[in-house]
């Protein structure tokens, strides 16, 4: 697997958008519907997600150093950093409704990594395939489907441009039922493609690691060793879990640290000094940083406005 685009100086040459480059203010999505004939757009990069859809025509994708062809009905996921560009046909146009999002906008409305599922496979996991099981990096839409993600795409472009009170929360609304719809019809796409057991060792072993940091937060756990042991890329582990979880690998170590010491803090009488010790911090101080840092008091405050 090619993840050399995980670090900013192999394609330091090509141009890395913000969300803030659309000037929209600082809205953490951006959505618009454009089209195009014998046109293509630059080689370029994000550092958010975009979804793209065709709703019209035909044209090229270049993605991962892979081209393929997209038509109308064509939904597919660029995450971030990952260098691509569209070109339309010769004599032919190509319409476009791309909807881009800071990871951030949706990732906080999942507790656990399985509420993510339906459409962790197509969002984060399936782009980066292509190298090794030709899996091609989009998935055509039709019936029912279709029609239901372009009056999502219709009715995001309308509350965008309307901008009426309580716009964002309905955006990002429509935003993961677009995400569960799409992924519901990827999983489904999935069960009868022949490269599926790639693509299945591919999401076991993400799963399998952010269920294992969950299960073993207390003990001294690495980023590259975790990666090691499931078979990634420790640049491919670190980013996936940084677009999963909101999170580094030690924001996410330490959040879960800090949940497990509120609840003891809250349901025994253990010292500080031993709840630090039991969660997996070998220094109490660094722990009551940690603490203070995430929850905005000492953990004897924390216990002393629980008390009964």
């Amino acid at each position: 697997m090619d993840c050399s685009f995980l670090d900013n100086e192999t394609y330091k040459e090509i141009p890395l958008y913000r969300m803030i480059d659309n000037n929209h203010g600082n809205l953490p999505f951006y959505i618009r519907k454009y089209s195009m004939k014998d046109k293509a757009t630059s080689l370029h990069r994000h550092e958010y997600m975009q979804v793209n859809y065709v709703y019209r025509g035909s044209g090229k994708h270049f993605i991962n150093n892979f081209t393929f062809d997209i038509i109308k009905g064509d939904i597919f996921v660029i995450p971030p950093y990952v260098p691509h560009s569209i070109h339309a046909c010769t004599d032919m146009d190509i319409g476009i409704v791309e909807f881009e999002f800071e990871p951030d906008f949706i990732n906080q409305s999942f507790n656990s990594i399985e509420n993510a599922e339906p459409f962790l496979d197509f969002a984060y996991i399936e782009p980066f395939l292509v190298s090794e099981a030709q899996i091609k990096p989009r998935l055509n839409l039709t019936g029912r489907t279709q029609l239901d993600v372009e009056d999502i795409l219709e009715e995001v472009l309308e509350e965008y441009e309307g901008k009426e009170s309580g716009y964002i929360l309905l955006v990002k609304s429509l935003l993961l039922k677009l995400l569960v719809i799409v992924g519901r019809a990827f999983t489904k796409n999935l069960h009868n493609s022949e490269p599926q057991p790639v693509f299945g060792h591919q999401r076991n072993a993400i799963l399998g690691a952010i269920k294992y940091i969950n299960e073993n937060y207390m003990e001294e756990l690495s980023a590259d060793e975790v990666a090691r042991q499931f078979m990634l890329s420790p640049s491919y582990f670190r980013y996936l879990l940084k677009s999963i979880t909101s999170k580094t690998f030690t924001e996410h170590i330490h959040s879960i640290r800090i949940s497990r010491a509120m609840e003891m803090l809250k349901t025994t009488d253990m010292r500080v000094l031993d709840i630090s010790c039991n969660i997996g911090f070998n220094n109490v101080n660094h722990f009551n940083k940690v603490f203070r840092q995430q929850t905005g008091v000492t953990p004897l405050q924390y216990r002393k406005g629980n008390a009964n």
